[in-house]
């Protein structure tokens, strides 16, 4: 994750995500390649962790957005919801897929950091960015009401892990993100490994 944020990309991207939503939703992928064939490997795959991602850090610094920006950021967040209450059974599934998914990556990580310490700072800011996509996904479990009994324990275990190899210390985004991630709820995006 770069040290500059780049609202005007996080909100084009969260439109193409909400525009493809229902087809996502309805489709058998967890990981939904969007954007086409030339934009690609600039837009980031199609997961709900990754749109609720862009939702958050959108709407939390909505103050910020030119009067085009805001209308735009309600659309999508208007696709969203319908799609959500449409679709409310295939996105609960979706969820219920990501954070294991997610969760086995972080392991590996976690395995790579006892194998070759030198190289576990240098590849953390990639699991952190992993794990706040998760914690996105376990506030959207709680927000819609979905069941988390499942999610709970391998969520402790990462977390259990992150802690032992985590050194806390600043913010490691851009500044202008700080607000949106409060330390009490993100720990892990402040400090870096100690290994």
């Amino acid at each position: 994750m770069s040290a500059k944020y780049d609202l005007e990309r996080d909100l084009s991207q969260l439109e193409e995500m909400t525009e493809r939503l229902e087809e996502y939703l309805l489709g058998a992928v967890l990981y939904m390649p969007v954007g086409g064939f030339f934009r690609a490997a600039a837009m980031p795959q199609l997961t709900l962790g990754a749109l609720l991602l862009r939702r958050r850090r959108l709407t939390e610094l909505r103050a910020s957005l030119k009067r085009e920006q805001a209308a735009r950021l309600g659309l999508a967040l208007q696709l969203h919801d319908q799609a959500q209450a449409d679709w409310t059974r295939h996105y609960e599934k979706k969820l219920q897929q990501e954070v294991p998914s997610r969760l086995q990556v972080m392991r590996a990580f976690f395995a790579d950091c006892r194998e070759s310490p030198r190289d576990c700072a240098p590849a953390y800011p990639v699991e952190a960015l992993r794990r706040t996509i998760v914690q996105e996904v376990m506030l959207a479990v709680d927000e819609f009401g979905y069941d988390a009994s499942e999610l709970a324990a391998p969520l402790h275990q990462t977390d259990v892990a992150l802690r032992r190899i985590l050194r806390a210390g600043d913010f490691i985004w851009s500044a202008r993100l700080e607000t949106v991630y409060p330390r009490e709820r993100f720990w892990w995006l402040y400090g870096s490994p100690d290994v």
